[in-house]
């Protein structure tokens, strides 16, 4: 119980501060790639490489203290191509639906019913996957590209043999912006945060989480589980012989803890709802917060109807998405690609086309 309750803790903490600072910065993932291709803009784009590049740096120096316990965390896997197509699907969803994982739940703090269609059709859609499962794990099995989850461990180099150049990359482009003013965004919004200062926490608090959990954070497996949840209730016997509810991925000895702890996507309060339900409510109740604080909590419902239309269609493919790579953007960008994994990248590759493919969609519906 004592290794639950720290990484519940540790969770909390990390959503509290997540949600305060994405909603007050509209950090906004989907808006990042969207723009790309709608406007041709990267003005947030940057951030979000700002906050990767930092995180990769900072994981390298405490990976060289010996400050990891885990590296790579023990949920991410081995290079598959699923990871491409459910990158691609979930590209696409979080486009049609305006937010990604994460977005929908500091949209949701913070009353936008928007936000919470897109929350509960992102729950239905990871938890359709369950049926799906066994036929998608028999389908990809000859997918598998190398049995190593990272890039150095394939090429058979220290992690800093990369990350060096790559930092150095990084640092020029960042010294680049920063002489062409192109760090700061112009606003006059009460207790705007600027983007970079959110950047550089979440890549703070990434790194605080991997020291203290294992791993980066991680929400959709939790969104199958409370999906489990509430199916159990009306079908359980179902549940119950649905082979993906009862698989435990996750078993493991959490860092500064002596006892194994395990988790999966079935309907138990387990290792896996200690890390991310953590993190969920953490980020609900920090955009709550934050909202209430300066005057901008409100029930946003009035948008038209074609709106909530893509909201939910795309909330299921991102649920869907997610659970086919397996993983989300936020687990994948935010925690995958600073650990140089495999599985990441490709997720990314994946991505970028089916944000294109749903850019080119939202372009004909207001054309």
């Amino acid at each position: 119980m004592a290794s639950y309750g720290f990484i519940i803790i540790a969770g909390a903490v990390a959503g509290l501060f997540a949600g305060h600072l994405m909603f007050r910065s509209d950090y906004c993932m989907v808006g990042m790639f969207r723009d790309l291709f709608l406007f041709r803009q990267a003005s947030m784009l940057r951030f979000l490489i700002l906050q990767l590049g930092l995180t990769l740096l900072l994981l390298e120096l405490v990976r060289l203290g010996g400050g990891l316990s885990y590296d790579p965390p023990p949920l991410m896997k081995t290079a598959n191509l699923s990871s491409v197509v459910g990158g691609c699907v979930f590209g696409f969803g979080m486009v049609l639906t305006g937010s990604c994982v994460v977005g929908c739940l500091y949209k949701t703090g913070a009353g936008n019913v928007l936000g919470l269609c897109a929350f509960i059709a992102m729950i239905v859609g990871a938890t359709l996957y369950a049926e799906m499962a066994p036929w998608w794990k028999q389908v990809t099995q000859s997918w598998t590209l190398t049995q190593q989850v990272t890039v150095p461990a394939t090429l058979g180099i220290p992690s800093w043999w990369l990350s060096v150049p790559l930092g150095a990359l990084w640092l020029g482009c960042v010294a680049f912006w920063r002489r062409a003013e192109k760090l700061v965004i112009p606003a006059r919004a009460e207790g705007y945060i600027q983007p970079w200062k959110t950047a550089v926490w979440l890549a703070v608090l990434t790194v605080v989480l991997c020291i203290f959990t294992g791993m980066p954070i991680g929400i959709t497996t939790m969104y199958v589980k409370m999906g489990a949840w509430v199916e159990h209730l009306i079908l359980p016997e179902h549940v119950a012989a649905t082979a993906y509810f009862a698989g435990k991925g996750l078993n493991y000895v959490p860092p500064l803890t002596t006892q194994m702890v395990s988790g999966g996507a079935g309907p138990q309060m387990d290792a896996i709802a200690a890390l991310q339900l953590s993190v969920i409510l953490g980020i609900l109740t920090g955009a709550f917060f934050s909202a209430k604080r300066i005057g901008e909590f409100h029930w946003i419902y009035r948008v038209p109807k074609i709106q909530y239309g893509f909201s939910i269609i795309g909330g299921l493919l991102v649920g869907l998405g997610a659970r086919m790579a397996p993983g989300c953007n936020v687990w994948h960008l935010m925690g995958g690609v600073p650990f140089l994994a495999w599985n990441s990248f490709l997720f990314a590759l994946g991505l970028l086309p089916g944000v294109w493919l749903g850019s080119r969609v939202l372009l004909s519906r207001l054309s």
